[in-house]
């Protein structure tokens, strides 16, 4: 078995979002060009984001000041879809994982959008529905899945493409990974050890990781 990812099911549970709106792309000139520096914390509400370049990540915080990721967001994607539709207090924030160039569009601007571009306001509903998919799955794998697993399940979905031996890209620090499968990260370092011991993964090389026994890892990922 030598799959190059894994793209159904609870699976989705930890996938990053990317290039789901790309077709928004034709109407950047309705809305207003930002570029935020690595860190900003975004403003919600007001405005809805398309992002052009870069990445985000959305944050839950608790009243005690206890953050846990959901997810990150690619370029090609709009964000801060619920803050604007439904403008009750936010628990969760944006803030650029990376040097982001973004496109705020107001009230109005999105009136116009839904009233002459049907299709783009039907594409931001199917994004919106995959959002709450990936939601939903990770709630349920938080709740059902072992470390083991939700590790796999993160994995698969950055498996370099064409790599050989299997190699996942983490693109995040194991901190962030361990805050996004929701445990601590001393957890999270004990299974990846216990695992390169085991001989499921070769040793972590930075942000990289091989895969030796591909056949076991979508096994779990897949479960």
């Amino acid at each position: 078995m030598d799959k190059r990812g894994v793209c159904c099911g609870r699976s989705l549970a930890f996938k990053e979002m990317r290039e789901m709106n790309s077709s928004w792309r034709s109407v950047l000139h309705l809305g207003r060009r930002i570029v935020w520096p690595k860190g900003h914390r975004v403003p919600f509400g007001r405005e809805l984001f398309f992002l052009d370049r870069g990445r985000v990540r959305l944050t839950n915080q608790n009243m005690e000041g206890v953050e846990k990721i959901l997810w990150y967001i690619h370029e090609g994607c709009v964000f801060g879809e619920t803050p604007f539709f439904d403008p009750m207090p936010a628990e969760s924030y944006f803030s650029c994982a990376t040097n982001c160039v973004c496109y705020a569009f107001s009230a109005e601007g999105v009136e116009e959008i839904c009233k002459n571009y049907p299709h783009l306001l039907i594409n931001l509903l199917c994004s919106m529905s995959r959002k709450l998919r990936v939601l939903s799955n990770q709630a349920s794998s938080l709740y059902l899945d072992n470390v083991l697993v939700r590790t796999c399940k993160f994995l698969a979905q950055h498996i370099i493409p064409g790599s050989d031996p299997l190699t996942a890209d983490m693109g995040v620090s194991k901190q962030e990974m361990a805050s996004l499968l929701g445990v601590h990260r001393i957890s999270l370092y004990k299974i990846l050890r216990q695992q390169e011991e085991s001989g499921l993964f070769g040793p972590f090389s930075g942000k990289t990781v091989t895969i030796l026994r591909p056949e076991e890892f979508f096994h779990l990922a897949e479960s």
